[in-house]
């Protein structure tokens, strides 16, 4: 008995430690957020998408009025919380009117004038989206199976599987006004890290290979952010905001930064985006409560052909006696020139056709030699020269403004730069017109990156002069936020700290050299070795802090010079590359950085710390784990 007691008191002294020791609760739903994880259990469940609630931005527990979705009722309303809420800050609190009476009882007794002042600016629309979710409920029976599989092969939360009814109502043809695409809702610098997306095969539109996509990027974002509430985030607001949160206020506690940070960018989206997890994870769990018996959609049952050779869709549909319709539906990865004629299905595609469509046995065998290619259509490009803008190519070349947008991927219809190459539709037409251009106008190219990289503006679709020219109508501000918001997006996934600290000092990042930073500043390179007493031979350590000069130019030039340099040197990079998986590498006796990054795993030195943010490159341990992306070129 004796032996027992000893036993009981050793486990009730090792319980605290056993239990701190136990790994958390990996969606954790504190009480600071349950406001707004309610507000969006009542958008996902109780209106539709015909009217919406009038309520505080901040505060969710606060929803004024369902009103319906119309501009003009919208406006109304609004002006009249407004109204409202401004006359029981400004005057007495007596004699109130019935819809005075209501909104004041929607805060504390006694709430303080200046509270409701700024509830004033504060009053937002949201619109229901019960049927919306309802459809996607539906459309998900064909991804979940698949989702599961993806997940588990990660060994990963299966929560995370629902996330697409935040991002899309698992609508894989959605595409946001951001750009942003597919099922997963992919934005373009984002998703070239971890799929294919050019004019010929944007992968984001695939459910299937996105699915994979979105699992690899979650997975990254938690290996550099550490919890799923900041993963999650990071999901709409980059691994690298949600590192600059983190470094900024101290905390990596989700209901904090909710509340409280102010960072770049996070708006009303980034604030609400793990709420919405989590109420649509109380309704996935509770779904026959909210939405009674729901039929779901079967998956589908695919079989997948790889064709050894480049060959033309309407070609393959015809061997394989198949809709061409069907096919395109069933690849929504491939773009509109494939379907249309001017480019042929990439070799080695994975093709999905349906099984039912197509007999049993050996689909390869049904497409003949002949339609088959060893290379891809060329591409068919134009030149852009003074005085031309994208109405007058489109005119050229007997096209529409629509299609050159889509084909080129330009964020901007109203711009585009001498010099740029926009690649043309090539259906019959246009090859003939291409023809009769000027050779030094039409041409054969290869693919070049399209008008992607520059800023947005607000112009009209006037002609182009000059890069300096076109400046010089556009708005300073204007531009410098569309430009700001294009850097975020290309530097989504990039947690790298490129800020300037409050004593003029920056950590240095791979790739950077002290002749970048001179350049930057418009400085020499001794000026800096100078003040940072190097000698002329010492190098800038990666990790290290240097101390900078700002006399001639504003910390805010210098960030936006640092920031184009690695968002370019990146685009570049996953122009040619995506991340296909990971490796978790011990190092081994006798092994460096060098050896393993550039000769075993080729992979850049700044991707590697992407990964192993916290990675200390010159003082590896024998058995220390470090993470290194799997990388395949892009065919």
């Amino acid at each position: 008995m004796a032996r027992l007691d000893r036993l009981l008191l050793l486990v009730l002294l090792l319980w605290p430690l056993v239990a701190k020791a136990q790994p958390g609760e990996p969606f954790p739903r504190p009480p600071e957020i349950e406001p707004a994880v309610n507000f969006w259990i009542k958008v996902y469940t109780e209106i539709d998408t015909s009217e919406g609630f009038l309520h505080d931005a901040r505060d969710l527990s606060i929803i004024y009025e369902t009103v319906a979705y119309d501009s003009d009722a919208i406006d109304a309303s609004r002006d009249r919380i407004i109204a409202d809420l401004r006359a029981l800050a400004d005057g007495p609190r007596t004699d109130l009117s019935e819809s005075r009476q209501r909104i004041l009882a929607l805060f504390a007794e006694g709430v303080a004038d200046e509270v409701l002042r700024k509830a004033a600016s504060r009053v937002r629309f949201q619109l229901g989206q019960h049927d919306r979710f309802l459809a996607g409920l539906r459309r998900s029976g064909a991804y979940r199976e698949h989702i599961r599989e993806v997940i588990g092969q990660k060994g990963l939360p299966q929560e995370l599987g629902i996330l697409p009814h935040v991002e899309s109502s698992f609508n894989p043809g959605a595409v946001s006004s951001a750009s942003a695409s597919g099922m997963w809702q992919f934005g373009r610098a984002t998703g070239q890290r971890f799929m294919r997306i050019d004019h010929i095969v944007d992968e984001r539109m695939d459910p299937y290979t996105a699915t994979y996509a979105a699992m690899s990027l979650l997975e990254y974002n938690h290996s550099v952010l550490g919890t799923w509430p900041l993963a999650l985030t990071a999901y709409n607001h980059g691994a690298g905001g949600m590192r600059r949160a983190v470094r900024e206020t101290g905390t990596t506690d989700i209901e904090y930064l909710i509340a409280n940070y102010r960072g770049r960018l996070f708006g009303f989206a980034s604030r609400n985006f793990y709420p919405q997890f989590l109420a649509v994870l109380q309704i996935e769990n509770e779904l026959e409560r909210y939405f009674g018996e729901v039929a779901m959609d079967a998956a589908p049952d695919f079989r997948e052909l790889r064709v050894d050779g480049f060959v033309d869709a309407a070609a393959l549909a015809r061997s394989l006696g198949i809709d061409l319709q069907q096919l395109r539906a069933d690849n929504p990865a491939l773009r509109s020139a494939v379907w249309e004629g001017g480019k042929r299905i990439p070799a080695g595609y994975p093709l999905k056709v349906r099984a039912s469509d197509v007999a049993a046995g050996d689909l390869l065998a049904l497409v003949p030699d002949e339609a088959k290619f060893a290379i891809q259509t060329p591409d068919v490009a134009y030149v852009v020269e003074r005085g031309d803008s994208l109405s007058r190519v489109a005119e050229r070349f007997d096209t529409t403004v629509s299609r050159l947008v889509a084909l080129n991927q330009l964020p901007n219809r109203h711009r585009i730069i001498i010099g740029q190459r926009l690649l043309l539709p090539q259906d019959g037409q246009m090859i003939a017109a291409a023809a009769l251009a000027p050779p030094e106008l039409a041409q054969t190219a290869p693919v070049l990156p399209p008008a992607a990289v520059l800023p947005d503006d607000q112009a009209l679709d006037t002609p182009v002069t000059s890069e300096e020219e076109q400046a010089e109508a556009i708005d300073p501000a204007a531009d410098a936020a569309q430009s700001e918001r294009r850097l975020s997006e290309q530097l989504a996934a990039d947690p790298s700290d490129y800020g300037v600290a409050s004593n003029g000092s920056i950590e240095v990042q791979a790739s950077e050299t002290l002749g970048h930073y001179a350049e930057w500043l418009g400085l020499q390179a001794w000026d800096l070795r100078r003040l940072n007493n190097m000698a002329f031979r010492d190098p800038v350590i990666i990790g290290e802090r240097l101390r900078l000069d700002f006399s001639r130019v504003g910390v805010g030039e210098f960030e936006r010079a640092r920031r184009e340099f690695h968002s370019r040197l990146q685009r570049e990079f996953f122009g040619n590359f995506r991340i296909d998986s990971v490796i978790s590498h011990q190092v081994a006796r006798n092994e460096n950085i060098s050896s393993l990054a550039g000769e075993r795993y080729s992979t850049p030195i700044w991707l590697l710390r992407q990964y192993n943010p916290g990675l200390e490159l010159n003082r590896l341990q024998i058995g220390q784990e470090i993470i290194f992306p799997r990388l395949q070129p892009v065919q």
